[in-house]
């Protein structure tokens, strides 16, 4: 049904949605549910936001409107006469990938939840009967991720675009080039965070302690900032992968996996042709190897890899591990290092796990804080 089918009342409840700046569609919201009562009560939770709520009473409407206009957020209810709102979340996913799908459900089954997100990419899950400051608080976080998915396909072109230069500028004096690249090095780094949305800061922050790993193990001079920027640029390669698969919530496919792991070799390929990198682009290439060479993309096994893609392993873990991730909140640092211990001599060089222990905790923390401050990176 149209938008102005159904007149919320003038009361409003829940926090604001913030105004988002940008193409109107960002903020074009449909909702689809059989129940005149719930498409009302959804439209007055929504009343005064600074979204654009369309509303419809089956599938089939749904799909009508889907072909006229695009959506930034669609969300469903679940059983609902013929085709139900897993199956629509689904045709949605087909006909505009871009749009964040979110079901709704009387019924709070969260092993359906889960079936869901690895079946149609489900960003969230809402139980009937909803708060109003949670419906609220999920749409505006479903619009800026759709938001920052856009953003990311126009930061793709652009750092392709920047790596060509940086490949152009490799040729001139080594010198100049050097101090040119450096500035395009934090650029794309920027750019590279801001790609996935929950890891973000991730490559300042593993630069950082991979520089003070390195030293804890003796190494010095230019080999501590080769591998700083191979840690600072480990997953450049993800400029190849697409945003669909990157951006998946749900589990990958065997097929998306396989894609997934290129991105190893992809950012080697981007590297190659900056000869002052040196040893960095090994990193790039070998830091998803394991010490007991069931790694990739090479199997290689012990000192076979790079130093610096042996440090990397260990502090790539860590911060995975202290950091949030929307299935799970941040690990503390004692049960990181505990689990980063469970693997010394299987996924991680015994050598340098205990090189790891050895730094005082405040070290790590305040490297950590330290990248709170957007300057915070390569000398």
């Amino acid at each position: 049904m149209p938008q102005d089918s159904i007149m919320p009342p003038d009361d409003n409840t829940g926090p604001a949605i913030v105004n988002l700046v940008g193409p109107k569609n960002l903020r074009n919201i449909l909702f689809v549910d059989d129940e005149p009562l719930i498409l009302r009560a959804f439209a007055r939770d929504l009343n005064k936001s600074a979204v654009d709520v369309t509303l419809a009473r089956t599938a089939a409407e749904a799909l009508e409107l889907l072909k006229r206009q695009s959506f930034s957020v669609v969300l469903s209810d679940f059983q609902m006469p013929g085709m139900d709102g897993i199956a629509l979340l689904e045709e949605v996913r087909r006909i505009d990938p871009d749009a964040v799908r979110v079901l709704v459900s009387g019924k709070a089954d969260v092993k359906m939840a889960i079936q869901v997100i690895n079946r149609v990419g489900l960003f969230n899950f809402i139980s009937k009967p909803w708060d109003p400051y949670e419906i609220r608080d999920v749409v505006r976080r479903a619009v800026e991720h759709y938001a920052i998915a856009i953003e990311n396909r126009r930061l793709s072109t652009m750092l392709s675009a920047k790596c060509a230069e940086l490949s152009y500028l490799a040729r001139g004096l080594e010198s100049e080039v050097q101090d040119r690249t450096t500035s395009l090095l934090l650029g794309l780094v920027n750019a590279l965070d801001l790609r996935d949305t929950e890891t973000q800061w991730h490559s300042r922050r593993v630069a950082l302690y991979s520089h003070r790993l390195a030293e804890q193990l003796g190494l010095t001079g230019e080999t501590l900032l080769t591998i700083e920027r191979g840690a600072l640029l480990h997953d450049v390669g993800k400029i190849g992968v697409s945003d669909t698969i990157l951006l998946k919530p749900g589990k990958l496919t065997e097929e998306e996996w396989i894609e997934m792991k290129r991105h190893a070799e992809y950012g080697y390929r981007i590297l190659e042709g900056i000869d002052f990198l040196g040893d960095a682009r090994l990193l790039v290439w070998q830091h998803h190897e394991r010490w007991d060479g069931n790694g990739y993309p090479n199997q290689l096994k012990g000192e076979e890899s790079y130093i610096g893609a042996r440090i990397f392993a260990v502090i790539d873990a860590y911060d995975a591990m202290t950091s949030d991730r929307p299935y799970r909140k941040a690990l503390d640092h004692d049960v990181a290092c505990k689990e980063i211990q469970n693997g010394r001599g299987t996924q991680f060089d015994p050598k340098i796990v205990e090189a790891w222990e050895e730094i005082p905790t405040d070290e790590i923390i305040a490297l950590r804080d330290s990248v709170a401050d957007p300057k915070a990176g390569l000398d």
